[in-house]
């Protein structure tokens, strides 16, 4: 994958600039109690339900919930401690939706970051990244498939895009115009100039 063309949204940057800021640079310091530290977040196991106390900044998670599924809830409650206020019991839906809709993108940013994974020999048959991804970022499996498909689209798009202004800047070059383009213009220059004139 040529990863150069790969481009991050806002997000994306905003995540990974806090990551780095904060010494998270590989896969050692990727666990979650290492993140919450890092972000000065109060991380709680109890009995309860998983939920996030964004004023407080702590993230109560179920204590029974296997290693996969506190993983994929602690960045999602980490997104709405991080980059959320309000109470959503208390808010409009559109603005509780809208939050929602973050945290899910947040999720796939924060459990498998870019700089991580362009560092590592993701094998290059689907069947085999999926899987690597999963054990490796420790997501579930669906995950795993989400973010590479969306990291496969992005360097997809960015390589079109380069292909096409390179198509573009190639066409503009007066090389590569037709022997009647380079009449066509040599007449309009001639015009334009004022040789061209007749009877004026």
């Amino acid at each position: 994958m040529l990863f150069s063309y790969y481009r991050e949204t806002e997000l994306e940057q905003w995540i990974s600039g806090k990551y780095l800021k904060h010494g998270i640079v590989s896969n050692a310091e990727h666990d979650i109690e290492h993140i919450a530290r890092a972000f000065g977040v109060e991380l709680v196991y109890e009995e309860c339900p998983s939920f996030s106390d964004n004023e407080e900044q702590v993230i109560f998670l179920n204590k029974h919930a296997d290693d996969v599924t506190a993983r994929v809830i602690f960045f999602h409650e980490l997104c709405h401690v991080l980059r959320h206020a309000g109470d959503q019991r208390r808010m409009p839906v559109l603005f509780k939706n809208a939050q929602e809709s973050e945290a899910e993108q947040f999720v796939l940013y924060a459990a498998i970051p870019f700089y991580m994974f362009a560092k590592l020999p993701v094998p290059d048959q689907r069947c085999e990244a999926i899987p690597f991804l999963a054990e490796t970022f420790r997501v579930p499996y669906e995950l795993a498939e989400h973010r590479l498909d969306q990291i496969q689209r992005r360097v997809l798009h960015g390589s079109l895009m380069a292909a096409a202004k390179e198509a573009d800047r190639q066409n503009q070059r007066p090389s590569v115009w037709s022997g009647e383009t380079k009449r066509v213009l040599a007449q309009l220059e001639r015009q334009l100039s004022g040789s061209g004139k007749r009877g004026l």
